[in-house]
């Protein structure tokens, strides 16, 4: 998938800013941002199972290992299961916290049906206990159902491998699209969060699929297979309700469901004749406010559990935060710190979370929490103490792993990040690295200094060993280089509108670049996009470093070179060639050029624009003239409104970028831009794989930061005390995704910059 195409879905439901499948941007932040000191009612949250580190391993406690634990499921004897979601396995933990795995292959994505470790799953999310002991399991990227019986048969239920859609039918005839939850009532029906589709469907034991709520997908000669229903809130019956990326879901002992709206941010129930009311939540705001009904709000909910009083117990993942929600809608925080990320046992506020995912509760009302990024089961009970200290220092836990590169020389730069406010020390074959003693270790000439590095995190509980990450050295004639970048944001009248920068180097070369520069207004309003509220006629200018118009586009009206340029760098197809949608294709010299995107009759809307660098991957040589800066500026907001720019690495080798977050910086002079955002929050993120590659908060006068920039040519942050963030990391090729929003919530203009360093 091209980085435009990615981007888009991070923005409109398709994937959401959550620990998902293909999605994750949660990050380890540090920074305390509570609501509240005290919890009327909070839970002690103990350590149940699991390391923090990932692996496969079978164990009793933190001798067990997990990659990205997701969905939750407790049987009537106790025994906890998990969809172990990045393992592709279904794990059990006894009550004494001893885990084994009962199905699927560690580290093997597949569909295969066989029995016990035999079986494939291709990331499981979400798992229910049916009567008998029978699992049921959401296989969210094999778009299935997947039944386990008690003694370990895996089979298929509905749904066909490989195939995403929204057609309701028999077994393998009917179609999901990315499946992440599932409940099974008493009469062994199965409810499925059809994640991707926007509906609840349900599933008989003859694998009978229909949907309960929400619209089944319509079937085109294009999209034979069903499109996705439009996201949307609307409380109704059937298809006359409406969602936007449901996730988790649980049934009462009446049989009502109860679903967390992930992209809504609300909490909604389902009636067995498919009426849908919204419980608590309020799909206009995300936040961590207690309240009742659409007075509460949540950030992404994620994992849903219920006990035998009706109340529901919530993973709220965007807070980090566990709620409670009762019959009457009140919702209450039981335990964590909004916006902190780690695992730290506590109770209360000073229990931390790292991306709470899955939720279960027992009979004696103990909870159940899966933490995604943390690789552990946490397990938490009323408490009868209310702790407000500050957490008790545990030994670290790596929630950012350095990782292997291969270059063709010059800047590697390794990053790594632990919870506990560790000191740093980087290790080359085991023996200490001399003044390596930041969480990034930075190493000028890579041939010099190839081999196998680790980090060391120590802090008063013990120290933590990071994953080991080697650094070997390349030959190849398309080293590691930028190629694209993609921005979506609202477009304003004035100065509130999409600035796109880039620069064309080396300086001195000769050869012309040639560069595709899109706006999209229209042509994301279309499916499969369906973003609301775009800007009707996107007019795109690109100026010179002096400020002159260089060209003008307000149509793309067709054009087949356009057309043709955007097949070859992989970006999605504008259907209508009378759309207003507009392109530049055209060849550049070495130098600094900006594009900006408006509306052409001064209106306003969501507006996404797309710099590709259009040399074919196949003819790329280090003699030619790249990409070596892109940069965006614009309004960041909360919740969807949050700026996420993709960027894509091409190329055979890693490379080494500087990425850069400003809102102070640029409104302070000789920008002295206004409305700035204070606290811009930098997270990286693999799309591919969906993880958190680093993120920062707070640049704090880092001095190799600093001295990079300046390398690079980036202007000088003056201010070492400001709360503009930075990051600088080598990275394989691929697809990423850059997200800047407001550390405490706030909203304003950012710059995001991405530099090359050499």
């Amino acid at each position: 998938m091209n980085s435009l195409h990615q981007s888009i879905r991070f923005l409109t439901g398709g994937i959401l800013r959550v620990a998902l499948p293909g999605s994750l941007l949660l990050a380890a932040l540090y920074v305390p941002l509570r609501a509240q000191s005290d919890y009327a009612t909070p839970y002690t949250f103990t350590l149940f199972a699991g390391s923090g580190g990932i692996g496969t391993t079978d164990g009793t406690g933190n001798g067990a290992k997990f990659d990205q634990p997701d969905g939750l499921a407790l049987d009537s004897n106790g025994n906890l299961w998990v969809a172990d979601k990045n393992n592709q396995t279904i794990r059990e933990i006894t009550p004494g916290g001893v885990v084994t795995t009962f199905a699927g292959i560690a580290g093997s994505a597949g569909s295969t049906d066989a029995t016990g470790t035999a079986a494939q799953f291709n990331e499981p999310t979400g798992v229910a206990v049916g009567s008998g002991g029978a699992l049921y399991v959401a296989d969210s990227l094999n778009n299935t159902i997947r039944k386990i019986t008690s003694s370990g048969v895996v089979t298929t239920l509905a749904g066909q491998s490989g195939t995403a859609g929204s057609v309701d039918a028999t077994g393998a005839a009917a179609f999901f699209r990315q499946p992440l939850g599932v409940a099974v009532d008493s009469s062994g029906n199965v409810y499925v969060t059809d994640f991707g589709n926007n509906s609840i469907r349900k599933v008989t034991q003859g694998g009978v699929v229909t949907t309960l709520a929400g619209t089944e997908g319509v079937t085109t000669t294009t999209f034979t297979t069903g499109l996705p229903s439009t996201a949307g809130s609307m409380d109704g019956t059937g298809a006359g309700a409406s969602f936007n990326g449901p996730m988790g879901i649980a049934i009462d002992s009446s049989g009502n469901l109860f679903v967390t709206d992930t992209g809504n941010n609300t909490i909604r129930k389902i009636t067995s004749a498919g009426v849908v009311t919204t419980v608590a939540g309020s799909p206009a705001a995300a936040g961590f406010t207690d309240g009742t009904g659409s007075a509460a709000l949540f950030n992404g909910p994620r994992g849903i559990a219920v006990d035998s009083s009706d109340n529901l117990y919530v993973a709220d993942a965007g807070n980090s935060l566990i709620r409670k929600v009762t019959s009457a809608g009140v919702v209450t925080t039981l335990a964590g710190a909004p916006a902190n990320y780690a695992v730290v046992e506590g109770t209360g506020a000073a229990a931390i979370f790292d991306a709470p995912s899955g939720a279960a509760v027992d009979g004696s009302g103990n909870l159940y929490i899966s933490e995604e990024l943390g690789e552990v089961i946490s397990k938490g009970a009323v408490s009868t103490v209310v702790s407000t200290p500050p957490p008790t220092t545990v030994v670290p836990v790596f929630s950012t792993q350095p990782m292997a590169v291969s270059v063709v020389g010059g800047t590697v730069a390794l990053d790594a990040a632990a919870s506990g406010s560790p000191t740093y020390q980087w290790k080359l074959n085991g023996t200490a690295v001399a003044g390596a003693t930041d969480s990034t270790l930075l190493i000028s000439n890579a041939a010099s200094a190839l081999g196998t590095y680790t980090c060391v995190a120590t802090n008063s509980a013990g120290s933590a060993t990071s994953n080991a990450a080697a650094v070997t050295l390349t030959t190849t004639l398309a080293p590691g280089h930028l190629i694209n970048i993609s921005a979506r944001a609202q477009v304003g009248t004035g100065g509130n509108i999409i600035f796109g920068g880039f620069a064309v180097g080396p300086a001195g070369a000769t050869v012309m670049k040639p560069l595709l520069i899109r706006a999209s207004g229209p042509a994301i309003a279309l499916a499969p996009f369906n973003v609301p509220g775009t800007l009707p006629d996107p007019q795109l200018q690109l100026f010179s470093s002096t400020d002159a118009v260089l060209d003008t586009n307000t149509a793309w009206g067709g054009n087949a070179t356009i057309a043709a340029t955007a097949t070859s760098v992989g970006a999605f197809t504008w259907t209508s060639t009378t759309s207003h949608d507009s392109a530049l294709d055209l060849s550049l010299a070495p130098g600094t050029y900006t594009a900006q995107v408006s509306g052409q009759s001064g209106d306003t809307g969501d507006a996404l624009l797309e710099i590709y660098d259009a040399t074919p991957e196949s003819l790329y040589n280090a003699a030619l003239p790249r990409l070596t800066n892109l940069s965006a500026r614009v309004d960041v907001g909360t919740g969807s409104n949050e700026l996420l720019a993709g960027f894509v690495i091409g190329g055979n080798s890693s490379m080494t970028v500087l990425i850069r977050a400003s809102g102070p910086a640029i409104a302070a002079a000789p920008f002295s831009v206004p409305g700035t955002i204070s606290d811009p929050q930098l997270v990286l993120q693999n799309q591919g794989t969906g993880a958190v590659l680093a993120s920062n908060s707070s640049w704090g006068g880092d001095a190799e930061i600093s001295t990079t920039a300046a390398a690079v040519g980036a202007f000088q942050w003056t201010s070492s005390a400001s709360h503009d963030s930075a990051l600088l990391i080598t990275l394989p090729p691929g697809n990423y995704t850059a997200a800047v929003s407001g550390t405490s919530g706030d909203a304003g203009v950012a710059l995001l910059e991405v530099y090359e360093v050499p």
